[in-house]
């Protein structure tokens, strides 16, 4: 199961993977590696989202205990090419002393993860010592953040060392041959260069063995990191545990953060979002503007949330393990290809139909579909698409404005919208102060309504708010009166109304 880069930002999952702030290189890789848990790895999901769960009481409990070993985290470098070239090569002084740097960290940080009353339940989450490590790198036992080959390493580097000193020595007395002095010191500094390359050589080969619990020891650090971060941010949005592997998918007042920051900055609050949704079609209705888009990217987000092994922004959530996602909410067009934005739109839906058909669950959600074409075939199609999906292995979410279109669904919701306004005449000033005055009546609130409910009717409403001319206004209601008319008329002749 993917989603596109474009479909990530879309639904706001970007935005909420950019909160994260992971202390080391290692948790970075791990977030940044990580998809979706599918079927298949149904125990492995279970089992992070235990971590995630055992690392929230943590911070609940003790949060200077996982502040102690974030600070410790921040420490390290990312070595993983120098751990990948101490399996097949001797490793250079440089790389050495990036090893060493590495492995005293990691002295530092495995009692501080060790102490967590929740360690030994972690899932992916130890350590191994690093003392046998330290012991070939450092065997002064210095403790200090240098690499430097003490002389009584080896007699050949003893003596070049040496007779480097001694040459040095000479050179700073007046009169002295310098030509040869000089010579004489590159001759030893070659011997003390080929000397430490044995010892460096020496050191590789005994730390190879060694090497395999050292990368370990990297992936129990990043998975620790990540899990850490969904901690966080669980905690900062009041998040919560997902049920995974449910045949409905139920979500209690679930949230989507990026446009709940977005409102809150115009002084807004959002609208949590219930919905229940069983295999078969849920149709979401609402005017323009009514927050279809915003109820279907909410639901989308925190569906992708829990089967990242995240806690989704609700009160409650029950997801099914979809096998995959299918997001039909934008305009695909291909105006190169002479392929307009309903033809993308079609080739997309035929696309998610052909997987359906070769089995597994998915999770289909649709904007507005079939809104690139006329009303009257517009709603005729999205209405067959409901029915043919009405009895398919998914979980279809599909938003419109069309009347009639759920017929066949499973459920019905609708947008609150204006409803605040209903009964009601607001006369704003300007066209700005009416969009404030939109703005702060929408509700984005879901309702459950009956199958055969209509399509709110707010579009001439939000007209008028926003100051169109009233005798434009006429017209509109004149041919819309007129239109109804019609409308009835047909239905009365032929019992079928637009189908």
């Amino acid at each position: 199961m993917e989603l596109s880069y474009e479909q990530r930002a879309d639904i706001g999952l970007k935005y909420v993977l950019d909160l994260l702030d992971p202390a080391c290189p290692y948790g970075a890789k791990r977030l940044k590696a990580e998809g979706f848990y599918g079927r298949e790895q149904r125990e492995e999901l279970d089992r992070e989202l235990n971590n995630v769960a055992l690392l929230l009481e943590q911070l609940e409990a003790a949060p200077r205990s996982i502040d102690a070993l974030r600070n410790a985290m921040m420490c390290f470098k990312d070595i993983s090419g120098t751990l990948k070239n101490g399996e097949n090569a001797s490793l250079s002084e440089v790389e050495l002393f990036e090893l060493m740097a590495f492995v005293l960290r990691m002295k530092a940080l495995i009692p501080l993860a060790e102490a967590l009353p929740c360690y030994k339940s972690l899932t992916g989450v130890r350590f191994t010592p690093v003392d046998g490590a330290l012991a070939i790198l450092d065997p002064g036992g210095n403790g200090r953040l240098t690499f430097y080959v003490e002389d009584a390493r080896s007699p050949r580097l003893q003596e070049s060392r040496r007779e480097k000193r001694e040459t040095e020595k000479q050179l700073r007395e007046p009169g002295c041959d310098r030509d040869a002095l000089l010579a004489r010191r590159l001759r030893a500094a070659k011997e003390e260069e080929l000397a430490l390359a044995d010892i460096y050589a020496e050191m590789s080969d005994a730390l190879s063995p060694l090497l395999p619990g050292l990368r370990q020891n990297a992936l129990a650090a990043g998975r620790l990191d990540a899990v850490i971060c969904k901690a966080l941010l669980a905690r900062r949005f009041h998040a919560c545990r997902p049920l995974v592997g449910t045949e409905a998918l139920r979500l209690e007042s679930a949230v989507n953060p990026e446009i709940a920051a977005a409102l809150a900055e115009r002084g807004r609050h959002f609208a949590p979002i219930d919905v229940d949704m069983p295999l078969g079609v849920t149709v979401l209705t609402g005017a323009n503007m009514g927050g279809k888009s915003v109820a279907i990217k909410t639901v989308t987000l925190n569906i992708a949330l829990a089967l990242l092994g995240f806690f989704p922004f609700c009160d409650r959530a029950e997801v099914p393990l979809f096998d995959r996602m299918e997001l039909i909410n934008r305009d695909f067009s291909n105006a190169a290809g002479g392929l307009s934005s309903f033809g993308g739109e079609i080739m997309r839906f035929n696309e998610a139909a052909e997987r359906l058909r070769g089995g597994g669950l998915s999770f289909i959600a649709m904007d507005e579909f079939a809104r690139g074409t006329n009303a009257q075939e517009g709603a005729a199609i999205a209405r067959g698409v409901v029915k043919y999906l009405s009895d398919k292995n998914a979980v279809t979410l599909l938003a419109t404005h069309y009347d009639g279109t759920a017929a066949y669904a499973e459920r019905h919701y609708q947008v609150r919208g204006l409803r605040k306004l209903e009964g009601k005449t607001p006369v704003p000033t300007d066209a700005k102060s009416g969009l404030r005055l939109i703005e702060d009546a929408m509700d984005y609130g879901l309702i459950p309504v009956e199958r055969e409910a209509e399509c709110p009717r707010d579009a001439l409403r939000i007209c008028r708010i926003l100051g169109m001319d009233r005798e434009i206004l006429a017209e509109i209601a004149e041919n819309s009166a007129e239109a109804c008319v019609d409308g009835a008329q047909g239905r009365r002749s032929d019992g079928t109304g637009s189908e």
